[in-house]
């Protein structure tokens, strides 16, 4: 992606997902994917959770985890906001984080950066932001438990 920049994603409600997309930020990529899911009451979690993370098929003794214990190696199947190297920051309300809260937690890397933000039903919670925990165990480790 040289010479490009890279997208923001967003997940939440309908109302703080089109705010984005007024903003600008909607975008296909190549294969057609939007860089943003708008969350209804239809919505399934195992949706809502593959378009966060990448799912990965596997014929080897991994579970369908990439690590070195993967032979044949893994293959993502689903490439959901994690796995797609043009998306930079994934901004996701947080009431939808806390029903996806074991993905979000795993999620380590430095890009894409997760932002837990609020809605409009939700206001926002810094007690249950676990990207601003993180942040607090750098200053101060004996908090980041």
């Amino acid at each position: 992606m040289a010479g490009r920049g890279k997208l923001i994603a967003v997940m939440g409600d309908e109302d703080t997902v089109t705010g984005f997309l007024l903003g600008g930020i909607g975008e296909l990529d190549k294969h057609r994917r939007p860089n943003f899911l708008v969350v209804e009451k239809e919505t399934s979690l195992a949706e809502i959770e593959e378009t966060f993370r990448c799912v990965y098929m596997c014929d080897g003794g991994c579970r369908g985890i990439p690590g070195p214990s993967c032979d044949p190696p893994c293959f993502p199947v689903r490439r959901g906001f994690l796995a797609r190297e043009d998306v930079g920051m994934i901004l996701i309300s947080q009431a939808l984080a806390e029903q996806i809260r074991p993905a979000v937690a795993a999620h380590a890397r430095a890009l894409p950066a997760v932002l837990e933000i609020p809605s409009k039903d939700h206001p926002y919670d810094p007690a249950r932001d676990s990207v601003l925990r993180r942040a607090r165990g750098l200053f101060a480790p004996d908090e980041l438990r």
